[in-house]
């Protein structure tokens, strides 16, 4: 019987991610184009769709425009890669002093969102014409989507924080907006902005509570330049006996791999994340049996089950708190303890040398990974 208990718990895990996914309301009405009503107005003579979407309609929203930068867009990029190598020209004819940015190029998924003109009276689809970041793609990081004005005179910016979840092989946003409030923070600091202001245009939804940050900028002159990303390590080192040893090394591969994700990043800035996601994913897979295989087949049989799980699960606590995610989805806790459940049952089998045991366990472990790859968690 002991070896159904991992069995049990993936069916339980899948029965509660299904319940979750056929609850969860759909936040639009219908598909295509935003009617004329959901949009918003930057300047006289042109609108906004104040969302993103995953596809070119709204039946796919995703999240909200938050901040919308008035002035020329180059000189809105230019201030946000590189605002030390602008030329601004002030009343007074000094040179102004501009801070450092944290924000550099980014990977992200492609997002629409939907703008329209008076001028020709049609609107089109467009989707996000940079990307920019405050961290690093395969840990957490602030995103921010650009989306400039035809017209050439505002720049509309969808920011976000969220960091790589290695069990889903994509992003969990955590915030839109705090991403609002770093980004509004960072451009008040900066000299040439002249003013900034918060409007209410009352489009709840997305991350948004219906008001927009409108920012504006001083006219200026330019002086192009580009930025450069940071690269962060981190080492970890212990030596213990088994006992603690099996616990450990578990921690230390989750953050292993988030670490080695992130610091290939950052020294290959040219290559795209999802390559470096590609090649550490099967560690993650594979790693935590390989360790159970390798400590609890020497270990009593009730402290090996013990041992996994509180190692992988403090794992995914540091692995947050390392990241900065301090709110988690009920569906996420389920599935990180369903997978801690079936890495403890299959040390349990291992302890026991018990053939039905372990295959039980792997099937579960399988089926629980699965469920996050295919979009269940």
């Amino acid at each position: 019987m002991r070896y159904r208990l991992a069995v049990v718990l993936a069916v339980l895990l899948g029965v509660s991610l299904l319940t979750s996914a056929a609850l969860t309301p759909n936040t639009t009405a219908h598909d295509g184009p935003p009617t004329d009503d959901r949009l918003v107005q930057p300047t006289e003579g042109t609108y906004v769709w104040p969302y993103t979407s995953k596809s070119q309609s709204i039946d796919k929203r995703t999240l909200a425009l938050t901040v919308i930068v008035h002035g020329d867009t180059e000189r809105t990029k230019r201030l946000l890669t590189d605002p030390s190598s602008l030329n601004w020209s002030t009343a007074e004819g000094d040179d102004p002093v501009f801070d450092t940015s944290p924000w550099h190029p980014a990977r992200g998924a492609t997002r629409y969102t939907y703008l329209m003109s008076e001028r020709d009276d049609r609107g089109k689809w467009v989707h996000s014409e940079y990307q920019l970041q405050d961290g690093t793609y395969l840990g957490t990081r602030t995103h921010l989507r650009a989306y400039p004005s035809p017209s050439g005179n505002w720049t509309a910016f969808q920011p976000h924080v969220e960091y790589w979840d290695w069990y889903r092989l994509r992003h969990t946003v955590t915030g839109v907006a705090p991403a609002a409030r770093q980004l509004e923070n960072d451009l008040r600091r900066q000299p040439v902005v002249s003013d900034v202001d918060r409007v209410y245009h009352g489009h709840r939804g997305g991350g948004s509570d219906g008001w927009t940050t409108v920012v504006g900028l001083a006219p200026a002159a330019l002086v192009i330049a580009a930025a450069a990303p940071v690269v962060s390590r981190t080492q970890w080192e212990t030596e213990q006996t088994d006992f603690v040893a099996f616990p450990l090394t578990l921690v230390a591969l989750v953050l292993g791999v988030r670490v080695a994700g992130v610091a290939a990043e950052g020294l290959f800035p040219g290559v795209t994340p999802k390559l470096f996601a590609g090649l550490l994913y099967p560690v993650l897979v594979v790693g935590p049996l390989l360790l159970a295989r390798h400590f609890a087949r020497d270990m009593p049989a009730n402290l090996a089950p013990l041992l996994a799980i509180v190692g992988l699960g403090a794992a995914f606590v540091l692995d947050m708190n390392a990241l900065g995610v301090s709110k988690v989805s009920v569906d996420l806790v389920i599935h990180r303890a369903a997978l801690a459940s079936s890495l403890g049952a299959f040390a349990y089998g291992v302890a026991l040398d018990d053939r039905r045991q372990k295959n039980a366990a792997l099937v579960a472990w399988v089926m629980t990974l699965a469920a996050s790859l295919f979009g269940f968690v």
